[in-house]
């Protein structure tokens, strides 16, 4: 360990002085301020980007590699037999081979701040004295080829999992099957009253499970909030806006913060690290922020194979399938692991990841069927280029020209600006379905589930300058019954909506503090209205009472020290295993709720109906009597796991002691090296419907698995009275001071000032580091 804390101490990148650097044609300036945030000063856009790249690959080399290697399919090369899986899953779903195909209509200034950008990682490298700590435990090198499709992969990889709802169909389909459709209706009650025939008859879908199974988990209840009061609602006069994206708990943070200036170019906020310029941010003219729109840009085609698996059948004629070939590098074997991806028109077969056995189900005269994917994705994502152009905007006309290119992952993007207009744009582009509405596989061998094309830039919902004085999304519906167009069915629950504006309204005039407190905000609506369920159960015991007790008149705040959360959080999920598990078995369960959306869903949509109106079906015998039996239990089992964890003094109890935020890079997972590689632990409030969000795997575990990770507020009426703050720090390396010094600030719901004009800039400055060609 002393060795390993030296090589991580010899990796950290210098700061101050001046490094020679290929590629660069003008000196650039690295302003560094106390958080580690750099303000990079070029005379040229080309200096520029390879100046950020250079920069990110001196903090974030590791994190950089691996998110590149994973979105192609590389990850055993790092990580070996542990991860064969995985690659095997994103070589079939094809995310290289999307990066490759949108790479190639890149328009020209796409291709080249991304050249620019790729030239400043290598130039690191090049002139990287040590490699990062991870590398030295993996007995690795960095590798990092230098090709657009590879990066634009990582970039596909994301809109994967901000656009997908493809799990959710294989789950409905796999639930109708198992349970009936009158039992699926009741666990998701938004979907259509009538079972689709989906295959000629009744016949029943093909399994779905193995497939589920198999495929990588993604954490539940990913979102986010943002929104924008017009000077009308401000203290100030001028407009204030706040985002807080909500994405899985990582060490260290997706994003990085910079500053980047250069003759053309001047924005400030948050980047990824694989890719140039920054994501969400402000200008001093402008400021936007993002939620992920949760819009059905993926469709799950069944499709009947020939005999011999080599054709699809599509009115009436077999058409050949496109076979990808794919060869997984496997770190310890000589030879790679060959993986025969099979297409149809629609896209992948999914099977294709399944190892040991085969899905299909064989129908009539020889005939298999199987599940094919299309998506958006496939072959739109969003150019490099909008970048610029949404800091080039000098007004909501223009911004909203910039975000057009934002196709997927489709975004809510609220914006404000100096002279006082505030505004809203839906991107992305969803289809136009013939028929179906992407809830459920349909047939893939006739035209009638076919798309038509996508919805119209301009058909999309936006707004300007509302009368209310205020604009607001987190992942709810975002228009009204009457809109003419379906962009999707799987929105999350509008509570946090309501909230936001519930509070928006509940002040005149706001300030940075009143958008912080609504930051921090872990007041649950529905909590509230369900907890008033619950404590009509009538108790059987002193400790079923006093639990009880506890969630009278509770106002449903999931605040850390919140002894009421603790016991309606458990008592909720313990509810479920009593409801679900004998009727579902330990597979279907975990994919519906333990680890899913579907907790979402269960808990906030469908667990109301059922204790309104409690059937044979859910709780054994209908009517109020059974329901009860079973909410005892419930309540049984968590107050006994509750002890178990926190001891028998029920006045001891508070959320945040279960529900952790731990910060923990993957190497972390080596017991030797947890104390090396973990950032901190911090107790957390909030759950999936909180404003302040703090999704978890209900069945897994109560830690936090999606947060807030990256907290912003702008005031317009001054360029420098932004405040921000991510969830780690700045570094990717351990020893470093930026590691995890911005945890305490995250946890405590406090920001820092994010500097823009030079004289603020220079008043905040701790280190600078000159950049000259070599």
């Amino acid at each position: 360990m002393d060795e390993l804390r030296e090589a991580a101490k010899r990796a950290l990148p210098p700061v101050e002085g001046e490094i020679r650097v290929p590629g660069l044609l003008e000196p650039v300036e690295v302003i560094r301020d106390r958080w580690g945030v750099p303000h990079i000063y070029a005379e040229t856009l080309d200096d520029l980007f390879l100046a950020q790249g250079f920069v990110v690959a001196s903090e974030r080399l590791f994190q950089l590699d691996a998110a590149l290697r994973l979105a192609n399919g590389r990850l055993a090369t790092m990580f070996g037999e542990l991860v064969v899986s995985m690659d095997r899953f994103a070589r079939t779903v094809g995310w290289n081979r999307a990066g490759a195909r949108i790479a190639a209509h890149h328009d020209e200034p796409s291709r080249r701040i991304s050249l620019a950008y790729r030239a400043g990682v290598r130039a690191w490298l090049d002139v990287m004295t040590a490699k990062p700590a991870e590398y030295v435990v993996l007995n690795l090198e960095p590798d990092v080829p230098d090709d657009e499709g590879y990066w634009t992969s990582a970039a596909v990889l994301m809109a994967w999992g901000l656009s997908g709802n493809w799990d959710d169909e294989l789950l409905r389909a796999e639930i109708a099957d198992r349970l009936g459709w009158d039992a699926m209706l009741d666990l998701f009650p938004d979907l259509p009253s009538e079972a689709p025939s989906v295959v000629a008859g009744s016949r029943p879908y093909p399994p779905a499970l193995d497939l589920l199974r198999d495929s990588p988990r993604m954490p539940a209840g990913q979102g986010s909030n943002n929104w924008v009061v017009a000077g009308s609602r401000s203290a100030t006069g001028k407009p204030l806006l706040a985002n807080d994206p909500h994405l899985a708990i990582q060490m260290p943070s997706i994003w990085f913060e910079v500053h980047l200036s250069a003759p053309g170019y001047e924005a400030s906020g948050v980047a990824l690290p694989f890719s140039p310029g920054v994501v969400i941010g402000r200008t001093a003219h402008h400021a936007w922020g993002f939620t992920n729109v949760g819009g059905d840009t993926q469709d799950l085609y069944v499709e009947r194979l020939s005999e011999d698996g080599r054709a699809a059948l599509y009115e009436g004629e077999w058409e050949p399938l496109t076979v990808q070939r794919e060869e997984i590098l496997v770190r310890g074997r000589d030879r790679p692991e060959v993986l025969e991806v099979r297409e149809t028109r629609h896209g992948p077969l999914l099977d294709s990841y399944l190892v040991g056995r085969t899905n299909p189900v064989v129908v009539e005269g020889g005939i298999h069927e199987t599940y094919s994917l299309r998506w958006t994705g496939y072959e739109h994502a969003v150019q490099p280029s909008a970048v610029l152009r949404m800091a080039g905007a000098g007004s909501f006309e223009e911004f909203r020209e910039a975000v057009r290119t934002w196709e997927c992952p489709g975004q809510n993007v609220v914006y404000a600006d100096v002279e006082g207009t505030i505004g809203y744009q839906c991107t992305g582009l969803y289809p136009m379905r013939r028929k179906g509405d992407g809830t459920l596989p349909v047939p893939g061998w006739t035209q009638e589930f076919d798309w038509d094309g996508f919805i119209g830039f301009e058909e999309l919902p936006w707004n300007v300058d509302p009368d209310e004085g205020f604009l607001a999304t987190a992942n709810n519906k975002v228009h009204g019954d009457a809109y003419p167009h379906l962009i999707g069915r799987d929105f999350l629950p509008p509570f946090r909506a309501r909230r936001i504006v519930e509070l928006l309204t509940a002040t005149e005039r706001h300030t940075r503090e009143t958008f912080s407190a609504i930051q921090l905000d872990t007041v649950s609506l529905s909590a509230r209205e369900i907890a008033r369920h619950l404590v009509q159960t009538e108790p059987s015991s002193d400790r079923q009472k006093e639990a009880i007790a506890h969630l009278q008149d509770w106002d449903g705040d999931q605040a850390a020290d919140s002894i009421a959360a603790c016991i309606y959080q458990a008592w909720t999920k313990h509810i479920a295993r009593q409801v679900l598990l004998p009727r579902m078995g330990p597979d279907l369960y975990a994919h519906y709720y333990g680890r899913r959306d579907g907790s979402n869903g269960f808990l906030f949509q469908t667990l109301p109906t059922l204790l309104s109106n409690p059937t044979a079906r859910w709780f054994g015998a209908n009517g109020r009597g059974a329901r009860d039996d079973v909410l005892r239990r419930a309540l049984d089992d968590a107050i006994e796991e509750l002890a178990g964890r926190l001891g028998d003094d029920m006045d001891a109890w508070r959320w945040g002691a279960v529900h952790r935020a731990v910060f923990a890079g993957p190497l972390a997972l080596i017991p030797d090296l947890a104390e090396l590689f973990t950032g901190g632990v911090v107790e957390a409030g909030g759950d999936e419907q909180t404003i302040c969000q703090g999704g978890f795997e209900p069945d897994h575990s109560y830690d936090v698995a999606v947060l807030p990770s990256w907290r912003q507020i702008v005031d317009l009426s001054d360029s420098d009275a932004a405040v921000g703050v991510h969830t780690t720090g700045q570094s990717g390396h351990p020893a470093s001071a930026h590691w995890n010094d911005l945890i305490p600030l995250w946890a405590q719901g406090r920001h820092h000032p994010l500097a823009f004009t030079r004289q603020a800039v220079n008043a905040g400055a701790e280190a600078t580091l000159t950049l000259a060609p070599r």
